[in-house]
């Protein structure tokens, strides 16, 4: 194709689809994906995600609450249920550690909560030991439906799309970047890589310490109405965080937000459901605060990733050899919820040639070798 286009984004996932849709109209782009978006293969299948603003601080608050003004922005634009303002509790031992990080600091919707209103208002069931915060602005999105809207919308904007086609590198020519697939060569202006969990191709070109790991999470069937009023949750206890979300189509979403088993290269990853562990301990989490749960049969269990970063913060910059080209992952486990805004941050980063976010820059790891 001997097309200049003014940008190519490859990855169109969780957030190389918010960009598609950012940017088009606004220039003449093109989305690479290699298979085709949404899809299971990568880190934003399981039918929903956690947006909160509750347990960030420093650089991701802004971004957290921009990244809420703008998912709810998008639910008032389509008659298809994108995002969901459930509230979000968050409980643990006040001297957990992680717990401690989560409430330290100021955010005007986290109300604490007592003991006796939380068993009033949700199916769980407290201990003396634990506290409780409810956060008002927190709920959940569709990744995949999320997704599909920033596709289509690029699309409608003019946007291009080719599917089914591997991304294998890129090379500076002039002022042109020439991105080389299994599908041929295609030449831009500017270049986003949103590549996931096959950023670790490139680890050892930007010395990027990046992990990959596989995810389990488990659907509960229940018919118990209780659970239709139950917001997403976390909860920190001796440094285990459980997560999940109210009953969706009868079935209640929990997971473990850790880090499972490591693949050493993204062509590895094959779904393999070794859940037993993943079960097991969601159980035993299930018996002592939602009892009404515990002994639910499991629907199914599904299996996505987590691309982190040795220090768990996004990785969002510049390629050191060119600001025409921006590296838009990792993301480590808490990305979905921020792929809304990132087509604002990476447009301003595009005109003014600055990134400005420390905890996301490359030089915080070794220098780049080329």
């Amino acid at each position: 194709m001997d097309t200049l286009f003014d940008l190519i984004i490859v990855g169109l996932g969780s957030h190389g689809s918010n960009c598609f849709s950012h940017f088009s109209g606004k220039m003449k782009v093109l989305g690479i994906e290699q298979y085709v978006s949404p899809h299971t293969k990568g880190s934003h299948n399981g039918e929903t995600r956690i947006v909160r603003e509750m347990g960030y601080s420093g650089e991701y608050v802004d971004i957290a609450r921009r990244s809420l003004e703008l998912w709810k922005q998008l639910q008032d634009s389509t008659s298809e249920q994108v995002y969901v303002n459930s509230g979000g509790i968050l409980f643990g031992h006040p001297t957990d550690s992680q717990f401690k990080d989560y409430t330290q600091f100021n955010n005007p919707n986290l109300q604490q909560l007592k003991h006796q209103e939380v068993e009033s208002r949700f199916p769980i069931k407290t201990s003396q030991e634990q506290q409780f915060y409810f956060d008002k602005s927190a709920g959940f999105v569709r990744p995949e439906l999320a997704i599909s809207i920033f596709i289509k919308q690029g699309i409608q904007k003019g946007g291009q799309v080719i599917n089914n086609c591997r991304y294998i590198n890129h090379i500076y020519k002039g002022d042109e970047i020439h991105v080389y697939t299994d599908l041929g060569v295609f030449k831009s202006k500017k270049l986003i890589l949103s590549l996931g969990m096959g950023i670790k191709r490139l680890q050892n070109t930007y010395s990027l310490d990046v992990g990959i790991y596989k995810q389990q999470v488990v659907f509960f069937k229940t018919d118990n109405k209780n659970f239709d009023k139950l917001p997403v949750f976390m909860s920190e206890n001796n440094s285990q965080e459980v997560y999940g979300f109210p009953k969706v189509n009868g079935e209640v979403k929990i997971g473990l937000h850790h880090f499972g088993p490591s693949l050493e290269h993204p062509d590895l990853y094959d779904q393999t459901k070794n859940e037993n562990g993943t079960v097991n301990q969601i159980r035993q989490f299930l018996v002592k605060y939602m009892p009404e749960l515990k002994d639910a049969v499991v629907s199914r269990v599904e299996t996505c990733v987590y691309t982190s970063t040795k220090d768990h913060n996004f990785t969002i910059d510049f390629d050191p050899r060119s600001k025409n080209t921006i590296i838009l992952s990792a993301c480590s486990g808490h990305g979905f919820k921020f792929c809304i805004v990132m087509g604002e941050i990476l447009e301003e980063m595009f005109n003014t040639g600055v990134q400005k976010y420390k905890s996301f820059q490359l030089n915080r790891f070794q220098k780049p070798k080329f």
